[in-house]
């Protein structure tokens, strides 16, 4: 029969009387003979839980048949109190007391049974000693167990939590592949597929699952009990799993709000998107996104931007390296989590910023942007010499194939030259010979005339561009929106993040660390240029010395546009920080877009504040020459402060030329120097400028000048590294450096005291410096006092210089001279003078 409920003093895992796998009413089988002394543990054995009756006596136990639970004769046939309870229910008739005589250990018991029997005499000594315990150690050794078991308990249930979790991330990550399966194939350049209604359906079955899965996910993450207490334990595991868990969700509710939007637009963007695509004129290209897709998405924009803020929120609480990510998985979210902030921050400007991207993509109307690379090697106000130029031209964001050009072929005759060519459009040639540079550069610009090529004469970039965008109207007939310009130093940056990219016609592989070496075999080295004209069969090498560089960027452009997601972050940040060190000058003709560009990188303006000090020093290679390479620059500067914080700068400018190699032009160095301060400054004295018109100092025998010395002014301004010096005769159309001849100038103070920048003081002139010499010019003034709460120096390093700068300020109030000494890479930087008692330091940011 069944055994009625018993009064254990444990929970058993099967219903309460019953036993596993019995039948109701039956007992198991029993053996031929009851075996008296120690059995197997049985069901009702507390601390075990184990179900098991083999060898166990009949259901009632029999006068004279020892317990099979304890070591001690069960008491004659009084029931036992519960709380003395062996495990038998409640009701039942216990033996009278006999002899309990147990079998010896050799009387043929079995290893097993041997066993049992060491396992019981320790669970009785374990009771007796608990028994023997004062409550609270009972209650410390009952809490010690739950200690121990606890783990077991949770380690089974986060097993099962782990396995759901695991398949609902898989689950969802399914439908995001599922998703990019159903716009993958199709013609390149058709992004018609994107907006196909049946693939958007489909996309939207795909998108709802994942963004179910995920939100499921996200809701087990925030409120699973048991993960709330490995939480305690791992706080950064599980609150990034948290948060990447609702970014997951965000991410789907975009996709749920775009895809009806994209659906709705299907209709006309299909047709336009395919013509654009199947257009073969990539000079003119027909717009793929239209006033009306533009503002559908401008209003879906506006209604996201609660859940934009909230991934942005989120994304900044990630910590990606305490999570069990494999290296895929890891490069992946830390490619997307930067952007999140930056897209937020972008899209919370406001609907006017927005429409200024449209702006930008030409959404209204074509626009057109003039790319322009420099060559650092013969150094410009912006940074180099601007010999080759392109159209940026986007209408309805479809962007027309980037052709590079050579300046050169259109404002530059070179049939004087052995195989030159003369200019490609004659018209326009001819309207650059009867330019001239605008006022107030024509005051020293040298040469007769002027074009798109010498444009880059201001150091204030915005003016520089609309400079640009001036001339480039008026020779090529082409608006411009406007101009940017970079830097060798940024490709190399954009190859650091795209990787080496392949030149196939020239079977050359472009890397950050050859990319120099290369541009200057193909564009000055003999060798290099007649490939180039044996390839692009071009008998100008003028012309042809070009064509390698044109290659290089446009091959360098389409791969920056066609970057994967996870490399847009770190391209992104490179561009931004470009900005600040002026390898990446950018000017749009939209307030919005520059204020945007000031605030997150710069905008290449000269600083014309009146509240602080300032110092600009700008060089001008006009020497028609590549000779900058070999020209290193180092300024020190001393500023004595008095008791009304008036400034008097004492200014060291060395100019050391080295040429170590072909410098493909006019061996002698004319640099046209210009040193901005503030407004109301005050000249004191001044050396190192030539004092053009005034006679030679020294020359060429030849010629009939005197010889120059090692020391060429005998007062340590100009010192050779020989006595040999050469010297030679200026170009011809460097009209507006006095006589010809290969002579030097006397030198003194800057001739050249008007400005030709507003709310700017302007010391400049003439410096020039033979091969393997080195120039010192020096300069003193006095600026009146910015501000009576301290003292503060802007000072603005030119881009491709990267001066050597050694700063010092005296002060009154200082104890000890405060000082800096380093390399500036082109970005403004702000010193300031703190004041710690009375000893001070300069602080720059």
């Amino acid at each position: 029969m069944p055994e009625p409920p018993g009064q254990n003093n444990f929970r058993s895992p099967y219903p309460s009387g019953q036993l596993s796998q019995r039948p109701s009413g039956q007992l198991p089988p029993q053996p031929a003979q009851a075996v008296y002394g120690p059995q197997p543990v049985g069901v009702n054995n507390p601390g075990t839980g184990v179900g098991n009756t083999i060898n166990r006596p009949s259901g009632t136990l029999q006068q004279g048949m020892p317990s099979p639970y304890m070591t001690r004769p069960l008491s004659g046939g009084a029931p036992q109190s519960p709380a003395g309870n062996n495990g038998f229910a409640s009701g039942m008739n216990y033996p009278p007391q006999t002899p309990n005589i147990f079998p010896g250990p050799n009387t043929g018991k079995s290893s097993a049974t041997a066993t049992r029997n060491k396992k019981r005499r320790l669970i009785h000594r374990v009771r007796s000693r608990y028994q023997r315990l004062s409550m609270p150690g009972k209650v410390i050794s009952i809490v010690l167990v739950i200690a121990i078991l606890l783990p077991s308990f949770f380690g089974l249930f986060e097993v099962v939590n782990g396995i759901i979790l695991y398949n609902q991330v898989r689950s969802g990550l399914n439908h995001i592949q599922a998703l990019q399966t159903i716009f993958s194939g199709g013609p390149s350049g058709d992004y018609s597929k994107y907006f196909d209604a049946a693939k958007l359906q489909r996309a939207q079955i795909e998108i709802n699952g994942a963004h179910n899965d995920f939100t499921t996910l996200s809701d087990e993450l925030d409120h699973d009990g048991s993960l709330g207490l490995v939480g305690s334990l791992l706080p950064n595991q599980i609150n990034s799993a948290r948060a990447l868990g609702h970014i997951a969700v965000d991410a789907t509710l975009i996709g749920q709000k775009l895809i009806p939007t994209a659906l709705k637009l299907s209709p006309s963007l299909v047709p336009t998107l395919r013509a654009a695509s199947a257009d073969k004129d990539t000079a003119h290209p027909k717009p793929y996104l239209t006033q009306a897709a533009f503002t559908a998405l401008n209003q879906d924009l506006n209604d996201l931007m609660p859940v934009f803020q909230d991934m942005s929120n989120r994304s900044q609480g990630v910590s990606i390296d305490s999570l069990p990510l494999s290296a895929s998985q890891h490069k992946m979210i830390t490619s997307i989590l930067p952007l999140l902030p930056t897209v937020y921050t972008l899209l919370a400007q406001g609907p006017g910023v927005r429409d200024a991207f449209g702006w930008l993509l030409g959404v209204d109307q074509q626009r057109t942007f003039l790319l322009e690379p420099m060559d650092s090697a013969e150094l410009r106000s912006t940074g180099g010499f601007t010999g080759q130029f392109g159209e940026l031209t986007f209408n309805g964001g479809h962007m027309a194939k980037l052709q590079m050009k050579n300046i050169g072929a259109y404002e530059e005759d070179h049939t004087w030259l052995p195989g030159g060519s003369g200019p490609i459009d004659p018209i326009l040639y001819q309207k650059v010979t009867q330019q001239s540079a605008p006022s107030p550069y024509n005051a020293w610009w040298p040469v007769a005339n002027f074009g798109v090529r010498d444009a880059t004469v201001s150091a204030d970039f915005p003016t520089t561009a609309k400079i640009i965008m001036q001339y480039y109207n008026g020779e090529f007939g082409t608006p411009l929106s406007g101009v940017i310009l970079f830097t060798p130093t940024l490709i190399k940056q954009i190859l650091h993040v795209t990787g080496p990219i392949t030149i196939p016609v020239y079977n050359e592989t472009i890397t950050e660390q050859n990319l120099e070496a290369k541009l200057h075999y193909y564009q000055l080295d003999n060798n290099g240029i007649y490939r180039e004209q044996t390839i692009e069969h071009i008998k100008d090498a003028e012309l042809a010395r070009k064509a390698f560089t044109q290659h290089v960027t446009q091959t360098l452009m389409s791969t920056a546009m066609h970057l994967p997601l996870a490399q847009l972050a770190p391209m992104g940040a490179q561009m931004l920080q470009a900005m600040k060190t002026k390898d990446l000058q950018v000017y749009v003709a939209n307030q919005q877009l520059e204020d945007l560009i000031a605030k997150y990188g710069s905008t290449a303006s000269m600083d014309t504040s009146t509240t602080h000090d300032g110092l600009y020093v700008v060089q001008e290679n006009l020497s028609a020459s590549k000779a900058s390479q070999y020209v290193t620059t180092s300024i020190k500067d001393t500023v004595t402060l008095d008791q009304q914080n008036n400034a008097t700068h004492s200014l060291t400018m060395v100019l050391d030329y080295q040429k170590k190699g072909d410098v493909y032009g006019i061996k002698t160095y004319h640099d046209y120097v210009r040193i901005y301060v503030p407004q109301n400054s005050t000249l004191a004295t001044g050396n190192g400028f030539s004092l053009l018109g005034q006679g030679a100092v020294c020359g060429l025998p030849t010629e009939g000048y005197p010889a120059c010395q090692q020391d060429v002014y005998n007062n340590g301004s100009l010192v050779c590294n020989s006595s040999n010096i050469t010297i030679d005769d200026p170009t011809g159309y460097l009209s507006g450096l006095g006589d010809r001849g290969a002579h030097l100038d006397p030198i003194g103070p800057p001739p050249n005291q008007n400005s030709d920048e507003l709310n700017r003081a302007m010391y400049g002139g003439w410096v020039t410096i033979p091969p393997d010499c080195k120039m010192t010019v020096t300069l003193s003034w006095t600026v009146p006092a910015m501000s009576q709460n301290g003292y503060s120096l802007m000072f603005q390093p030119q881009a491709s210089v990267n001066p050597q700068v050694d700063l010092t300020v005296k002060s009154p109030t200082c104890s000890s001279d405060a000082h800096y000494t380093g390399t500036m890479n082109g970005q403004d930087t702000m010193f300031n003078l703190k004041h710690q008692g009375t000893s001070c330091s300069l602080q720059h940011h």
